[in-house]
């Protein structure tokens, strides 16, 4: 259910969106049976043909694939309801236009007026369920926000006049959008507090921990052209928490089209994005795992019920064993496996398993030469905490001790952990702390030439591991 107070999961965007394209589907099929003067019921029932059903399940489903594509589906609290109305029109116009020439057009009908009122009918209701839906759920979202029902942490990293016309500048068209400085961060510690009504939270060479400490997830950067190189560090640093970033622009960034707003009236700031992938292959990412986490879930539910059969009669014990990770942007998750050790395990302190290692069951030693104790983290997936390919999740015990081999590990929560990963497929699984850091070099090989391609060659790298029987 809704509540005023909670947030609104996007989740329910998708939903109304499903829900909407069935209902304009349902009008389109009634509309041209009686356009067509063909019966709507028969036999005192309604006439649902084959291709009824089949529209129903393909369609609706094909638009929420679009959406997604083209990235509808993110926080409801960071859309703008202009935007919004005009992408619906948009994809209205297409997707309605593409389905009447594949469906509609071959009609047995020779007068063109037909053509005119089924095409116009099926897009002006769809794009206008589609609409209501969403003005309702952006409006309650934008209602949540005026009344202060949900807030976004943000904080300032400046000083001086600049620091002081940026807050001036900014509060008001921030908390427009839902966005409250907490307080703010002096550039260095040389620096003089600001004149304004906000506590100062500390220096930026502690940024990272106030974010934390502060639930801060937004930083907005107000220094001047003389401190070019300090806000490009500082972005560099936020670039490896989930923050969102924003710099004070010039009037050189305004000519260049550097500044990009959905608020006319909101905050005159440029958007950092520091993601590795252009967006659009980011959304198609996303829907392969959703699509292929799901698909295996439903195709290989026999074999996960098998599965979980033979591990509670391996051993005493849980089927599943879960255990705490560290995923995107330092973010903590539990991650799902089919337990493959004998209780207890690790009651002696973390410990990496090997080749021999007695503590595996027999069954335990199958699932992992054929990858079967995996099959869990398709949650995670489906959860959004992981992805089908990325560098695999550690512990935080583990990356602290990399950490002191190594600075570069941070690159890799650049992005999400992944069930498999290009050192997986080349190196393996790891057995000690030197070997973590011999793996990382093939997961920072991936991270710098990310893309679509490279993901599909780790899985099907992978699926002809998985064949071999040769994961361990």
């Amino acid at each position: 259910m809704l509540h005023a107070g909670r947030k609104i999961h996007i989740v329910w965007y998708v939903l109304s969106d499903y829900i909407s394209a069935i209902l304009s589907w349902m009008i389109l099929y009634f509309t041209r049976r009686l356009l067509l003067q063909e019966p709507v019921f028969v036999n005192g029932e309604l006439f649902l043909n084959n291709r009824f059903w089949l529209g129903l399940l393909l369609i609706p489903a094909g638009w929420i694939v679009f959406y997604a594509l083209t990235g509808t589906y993110h926080s409801l609290y960071k859309k703008s309801r202009l935007n919004e109305f005009s992408s619906t029109v948009l994809s209205s116009l297409i997707i309605c236009t593409v389905l009447f020439f594949a469906i509609v057009i071959n009609d047995p009908q020779t007068d063109y007026r037909y053509y005119y009122k089924a095409y116009f009918i099926f897009l002006f209701t769809h794009f206008g369920i589609t609409w209501t839906g969403r003005w309702l759920l952006l409006s309650l979202a934008k209602t949540q926000i005026r009344k202060g029902k949900i807030v976004f942490n943000c904080v300032l990293v400046g000083s001086g006049t600049i620091g002081v016309k940026t807050f001036e500048d900014t509060v008001t068209g921030l908390r427009a959008n839902g966005y409250q400085y907490t307080g703010y961060v002096q550039p260095n510690s040389a620096s003089d507090n600001m004149n304004i009504a906000l506590p100062c939270l500390g220096n930026a060479d502690g940024l990272e921990e106030i974010v934390d400490r502060q639930n801060i997830q937004l930083v907005v950067i107000a220094l001047g052209r003389n401190d070019q190189s300090s806000a490009e560090k500082l972005v560099q640093r936020m670039s490896e928490k989930d923050v969102e970033i924003k710099i004070i622009p010039d009037i050189l960034d305004i000519l260049s089209g550097s500044v990009k707003t959905s608020n006319l009236f909101g905050a005159l700031l440029i958007d950092i994005h520091t993601g590795l992938m252009p967006e659009w292959q980011m959304h198609f990412k996303r829907l392969v795992d959703v699509l292929f986490s799901v698909l295996s879930l439903i195709l290989l539910s026999p074999l996960l019920v098998y599965t979980a059969i033979r591990v509670k009669l391996s051993s005493p014990g849980p089927v599943f064993y879960s255990q705490e990770r560290t995923g995107f942007k330092g973010k903590k998750f539990l991650i799902h496996k089919f337990r493959s050790m004998f209780r207890d395990a690790e009651k002696d302190g973390p410990c990496l398993s090997s080749e021999n290692d007695d503590r595996i069951t027999r069954w335990g030693k199958t699932m992992r030469k054929w990858r079967i104790d995996e099959l869990p983290q398709l949650v995670n997936v489906l959860r959004g905490e992981m992805s089908l390919v990325g560098p695999r999740p550690e512990r935080q015990y583990y990356i602290d001790r990399i950490l002191q081999k190594t600075p570069y590990f941070k690159y890799l929560l650049k992005v999400k952990p992944g069930v498999t990963s290009w050192g997986m497929v080349q190196f393996g699984y790891a057995e000690n702390v030197d070997e973590m850091v011999e793996r990382m070099k093939y997961d920072l090989i991936y991270i710098e030439n990310i893309s679509l391609g490279l993901d599909f060659k780790i899985m099907m790298h992978t699926l002809l591991t998985i064949i071999k029987g040769k994961g361990r």
